[in-house]
């Protein structure tokens, strides 16, 4: 792939992210960075370091990274896509109060929008703007107001300020001055928290929220959870609009279930949220100089799913660990009520991050009824898309020189007992359309994350449904790229409270299972559960069965779907109501799958409350449950997509961590492009025998 100029006068693609490092010397698995970060050589006042990356946690996100200091008109710049700034703690540190910035930059080498991030009080923590460039002169300044500004290390390697373009900008200078109204506390008293489960009594760990007059949430105290964002170290947690939350302040953090700090006087909000199944508590409390106040809350339950035969797991967490027992990790997890967390260990072609210490029965640390699991994420490229691998005795990394036959990976998970499946497909993010159409014929593909970042997307999954093949839906939060641990979860069918890791994992990939990020859904039909194969005759009446419940806290509930290959066959609306049911019946006239979905009233694209089952397939007479209307123009498809990965340009540069992975993606890229022709080969005969079997099957009525 060959770069292409810019008005920044540097190359970008590849080259914008090959060179990079690490701040730091990481000395164990918890301070691995899996961003792009790396020191710039520019000094100003009031700055204690000033950092060139990608992702500055503050709500100002670029894919890429690699700025450069360079002379621009005789003065010294910061040319690139992004930088960060940390303010001097001697000058500002947890402040509360409007600050001026001032930019200078080149219009000549800033075409796009300049955007402004900062730590912030109130709402998310996350301040924006936006700053369109001014054309016409060598050198522009521009002064701006960070409005409640706050400076205490919220973003990336503890960074306050954000300031990045997307096509590229030249940073000349960058000013800061207080307007030093901060009122400092000066009467105090302590708050003692108890956090319970009101039926049990017992004491569990929550995610919790609080906020004094102004919307402020005071730093929270050592009691508070530790909670490893990459190499961040972080308490306070920015809550994005996908987290269902009490409060329109949305900034959390995670305690154990006992939480201790000393706080200004004052009337503080408290919210408190433990995932779906729980409703949520809203109060205030009252803090007085010199005095301890006690609020102890229990939380009621909306719904006991395990009491019901059904256990939440995520099934893809980023979070690493030293040791297997490791006490912040499992209580950020079991604080959203999550009882199996999948702690993936991420890879690329260059190496891993998110290390587990251990793999098997031995590498899970289950308490309480909650656990976390070593997993893994890996292989992940551009090209074919990311996949995960569950339940894995060890880990799986491929050699850089086969890296891109995913297939080995999956044969050699499956021989060790692990669940396999691809990541991100409710996005479709990284091709991993082609990776699907290389590996699903060939058997290797137990699941498919279809929920992920508050969006359901079910076309390509419907597609390999369609084609005849199982597929478990599952859903994956991403922490830290997307979203908390449980926001979206995959409930699995299991004994009445059972809490078996071994039968958890068994009946995920027997495809007993739904996934949801509020919803709670059963089907049936005949007496079959999700996942089942149902053999019948031609003719055969088909009783479903199926209903959702929605905890009011989460949202309203709209209606349920019945979905018969890929089509809505039946709706019935909830019509106010936290419930609702469907009862009809189907005729067998053909081998089909069948599922039901649910929705609240949030329904936007890219934040909508829903819920999806994995299908039942009726199976007619031995017949295979595609659709045979359109099955051959789905084959079509695959087809053309495997045509795609051996005729369309690389596309290595979309690599996440192409500062130390591109050179070596593209380098073996083509060397590998052999290999994986013989792949789509196997896999375009496989299509083959499916379209002659299907045009001979067209022939004979079920």
């Amino acid at each position: 792939m060959k770069g292409t100029q810019n008005p920044l006068g540097h190359v970008t693609g590849l080259v914008c992210c090959a060179v990079g490092y690490l701040i730091g010397s990481p000395a164990s698995a918890h301070n691995v960075e899996a961003r792009y970060v790396a020191p710039l050589p520019w000094h100003l006042e009031h700055f204690s370091k000033v950092l060139d990356m990608n992702t500055s946690e503050l709500g100002a996100n670029f894919r890429y990274g690699h700025t450069v200091m360079q002379t621009v008109e005789g003065r010294t710049c910061a040319v690139g896509i992004q930088i960060a700034l940390q303010v001097d703690k001697k000058y500002a540190n947890d402040i509360d109060e409007p600050v001026t910035l001032t930019l200078t930059y080149a219009p000549s080498l800033t075409k796009n929008m300049i955007v402004v991030a900062w730590d912030k009080n109130g709402d998310t923590g996350e301040g924006r703007l936006e700053i369109e460039p001014e054309p016409g002169a060598a050198f522009r300044t521009i002064s701006v107001t960070l409005d409640r500004a706050r400076f205490n290390g919220a973003g990336t390697a503890g960074v306050d300020v954000a300031i990045g373009s997307n096509e590229g900008m030249a940073l000349c200078d960058v000013q800061i001055a207080r307007s030093f109204r901060t009122t400092a506390a000066t009467a105090f008293g302590k708050l003692h928290l108890e956090v319970s489960d009101q039926a049990s009594g017992r004491s569990i760990p929550a995610r919790v929220g609080i906020y004094d007059s102004t919307g402020r949430s005071p730093m929270p105290s050592a009691d508070a959870i530790l909670v490893e964002r990459f190499a961040d170290k972080v308490r306070l947690l920015p809550l994005d609009p996908r987290p269902f939350w009490p409060s329109s302040n949305r900034q959390a953090f995670y305690t154990s279930g006992t939480y201790q700090a000393d706080l200004p006087v004052g009337t503080y909000e408290l919210a408190i949220s433990r995932g779906p199944e729980y409703r949520d508590y809203y109060g205030a409390f009252t803090v007085r100089q010199g005095n301890t106040t006690d609020v102890a809350i229990a939380l009621k339950r909306y719904a006991d799913l395990p009491a019901e035969g059904w256990i939440s797991g995520d099934d893809h967490i980023h979070l690493a660990r030293d040791a297997v027992e490791d006490p912040n990790v499992w209580t950020q997890v079991a604080a959203e009520d999550v009882h199996v967390g999948n702690l993936l260990q991420m890879g690329n072609i260059a190496g891993i991050y998110f290390e587990q210490p251990v793999w098997g029965k031995p590498g899970r640390f289950q308490k309480n009824g909650y656990a976390v699991v070593s997993g893994q994420e890996d292989p992940r490229t551009e090209e074919l898309g990311h996949t995960i691998h569950e339940d894995l005795k060890s880990p799986i990394h491929q050699s850089r020189d086969t890296y891109f036959l995913y297939n080995r990976v999956f044969v050699a998970s499956h021989l060790q007992g692990g669940v396999s499946g691809y990541a991100h497909l409710n996005g479709g993010w990284f091709n991993v359309r082609r990776g699907m159409a290389l590996d699903v014929p060939d058997g290797l593909v137990d699941f498919v994350e279809v929920l992920q970042k508050g969006r359901l997307l079910t076309d390509l999954w419907y597609q390999f449904l369609n084609l005849g093949f199982k597929l478990t839906p599952s859903a994956g939060s991403d922490f830290p790229y997307s979203d908390l641990p449980g926001v979206v979860r995959t409930y699995v069918k299991v004994a009445p409270g059972s809490s078996d890791l071994d039968a958890w994992y068994s009946s995920f990939h027997a495809g007993h299972a739904y996934v949801t990020n509020g919803p709670f859904l059963e089907f049936k039909i005949n007496g079959h559960e999700m996942g089942d194969e149902m053999p019948v005759r031609a003719g055969t009446e088909l009783h479903v069965t199926a209903s959702a419940r929605l905890n009011p806290d989460v949202d309203k509930l709209d209606r349920i779907d019945l979905i018969v290959e890929g089509a809505v066959a039946k709706t019935v609306e909830a019509f106010g109501q936290d419930h609702v049911s469907l009862d009809t019946t189907l005729k067998a006239d053909r081998s089909m799958w069948i599922a039901v979905r649910a929705f609240g009233s949030r329904q936007d694209e890219n934040n909508m409350t829903v819920a999806h089952t994995a299908p039942i397939y009726v199976i007619v007479n031995g017949q295979p449950f595609w659709d045979r209307d359109h099955a051959a123009q789905l084959i079509k498809e695959q087809e053309e997509v495997l045509n795609g990965l051996l005729n369309a340009p690389d596309q290595i540069e979309g690599d996440l961590e192409c500062w130390e992975t591109c050179k070596i993606l593209l380098a073996e890229f083509p060397k590998q492009l052999p290999l994986l022709k013989t792949r789509v080969e196997e896999a375009d005969q496989k299509y083959q025998s499916m379209l002659t079997r299907l045009q001979r099957v067209s022939l004979t009525p079920q």
